[in-house]
């Protein structure tokens, strides 16, 4: 069986996707806040319009957990008032499992279901 990705790597690699498509990315500071995205990427469009998205990126373990549920809801209400954007990430290999709390947890007026898969070359030698 194929090993996934665990959480910290999704998060690397989604930040990475972020600033390739000219975001900068910035680790969420917020005092007295117990549940935080994972990164906030903000953009700067050429008319001088400032969109900023909280980023959630959860594995197939941690999609499981109660704590995963609590920040995508504090996440989420945050964003309702804000105005805010938000990406809610999961890998490829439990997108059905993603979508199904996606909807469970009632983010979809707020948040952007985002399943990823990476896939590895081997370098030949």
């Amino acid at each position: 069986m194929e090993h996934g990705l665990s959480k910290e790597e999704l998060v690397e690699i989604m930040a990475i996707l972020m600033e390739e498509e000219g975001f900068e990315v910035y680790e969420p500071q917020a005092e007295g806040e117990e549940y935080l995205p994972d990164f906030i990427a903000v953009f700067e469009g050429e008319d001088g319009e400032v969109q900023q998205v909280a980023v959630q990126v959860e594995d197939c373990r941690s999609l499981e957990t109660e704590e995963a549920r609590k920040r995508a809801q504090a996440i989420a209400d945050h964003c309702r008032r804000s105005g805010e954007g938000y990406i809610f990430v999961v890998p490829i290999e439990c997108e059905d499992l993603g979508k199904e709390k996606f909807e469970e947890w009632k983010l979809s007026d707020v948040a952007e279901f985002v399943p990823i898969g990476i896939e590895f070359e081997e370098e030949q030698e």
